[in-house]
Order: C-alpha cells, then sequence, then structure tokens
C-alpha cells in the first residue's frame, strides 16, 4: 500500500501514513496524498447538490484562533474557485478549507491533509476515494495519529504566484464571501 505524499506547507515525519479510509460515525476519514487534491475536489464537487457553499478558515492575525469565511455558491462556481485558487488551497498547511450543501454533503480540509467527510451518502465519495487507489481499513491512521512531542510537525504558509489565502478572502469578498 502507498505511502501518503505532503503538501508544500506540511512537514512531519509520515512514513507509517497509507493511502487508507475509514467510516465511522457517519463520517469518511482520510489523509489525502499531496498527488490526489485536485482529481479528488474535481470529481467530490461534482457530487454535490445545490445549493452549496464554499468555506474558508483562516489565523486570525496572530492568535491561535480561526476565521471562518463562507461563499453561497453554485457547482460552477466550486469549480472556479478550484480551478483559480487550487495552487493555495491544495499546498498551504496553515488553512483549512472544504465545501457543503443544505443537502447534508460536506467536505472538510484540516490541518496535517486530514479530510473528513460527512454526507447521508457516504458512498458516492467512497467510490472517489477508492478510484484513486485509498483502501478502507477501520484502522486507518491519518497524520493527527502519529504526531506526537519526538514527531510535532510543522504547517506554514505558502505563496502560488505571490498569492496566499489572504488574497482568497480579499479577491473573495468582491462576490459574496463573508465572515461568520
Amino acid at each position: 500500500m502507498s505511502e501518503i505524499k505532503l503538501i508544500a506547507g506540511v512537514s512531519v515525519g509520515a512514513d507509517s501514513v497509507r493511502k487508507e479510509y475509514k467510516i465511522e460515525d457517519g463520517r469518511l476519514t482520510l489523509t489525502l496524498s499531496a498527488e490526489d487534491y485536485k482529481s479528488f475536489f474535481r470529481q467530490a464537487i461534482a457530487k454535490f447538490t445545490e445549493p452549496m457553499f464554499f468555506f474558508i478558515e483562516v489565523p486570525d492575525g496572530d492568535s491561535d484562533e480561526y476565521l471562518t469565511y463562507y461563499l453561497n455558491c453554485t457547482v460552477p462556481v466550486a469549480k472556479a474557485i478550484l480551478k483559480r485558487y487550487g495552487g493555495i488551497l491544495f499546498s498551504d498547511g496553515v488553512i483549512k478549507f472544504g465545501f457543503g450543501s443544505e443537502a447534508g454533503d460536506e467536505i472538510y480540509m484540516q490541518e496535517f491533509q486530514r479530510l473528513d467527510i460527512y454526507s447521508n451518502s457516504l458512498s458516492k465519495f467512497e467510490a472517489i476515494v477508492k478510484s484513486l487507489g485509498y483502501k478502507n481499513n477501520p484502522e486507518a491512521t491519518t497524520i493527527w495519529d502519529v504526531l506526537s512531542d519526538d514527531n510535532p510537525g510543522m504547517r506554514e504558509c505558502v505563496e502560488v504566484d505571490d498569492e496566499s489565502f489572504e488574497d482568497i478572502v480579499e479577491n473573495l469578498k468582491d462576490v459574496g464571501l463573508y465572515c461568520k
């Protein structure tokens, strides 16, 4: 079973983390490997029903708190966000982001590449992760599971084409992004 690859904004010893997922408590959880971000999100967004929304959680200054911003959108707008800002979303180690819908589907990309998927129909998302080579394992570990005093991990902000998550927030405010 193949190991996961780290995104640019994450540094941690993750040799024991594999391309595996687990389903528990109505949630599918996995560590998403760097090379799978674009394909996963492109396919997952296509499974959403409208109305839907994009959200991004960003650091609140120098504190440990996060601000959460939302943008009501359609599937084509979600695809446009991924096309325009995927470079940052798929490589920044500090931000958290995802998509949700009133139908109850939510994909939530968290720290250290942990992806949680909530849905009344997890099978439609499970098919995507299986197609990307992930195996179901009730004992699957995420990077969160291997963090320790000896393996603390590091996360950092990244820039892509001289833009950062701050540019995502500022630019999307013009089309309705709001903080809640």
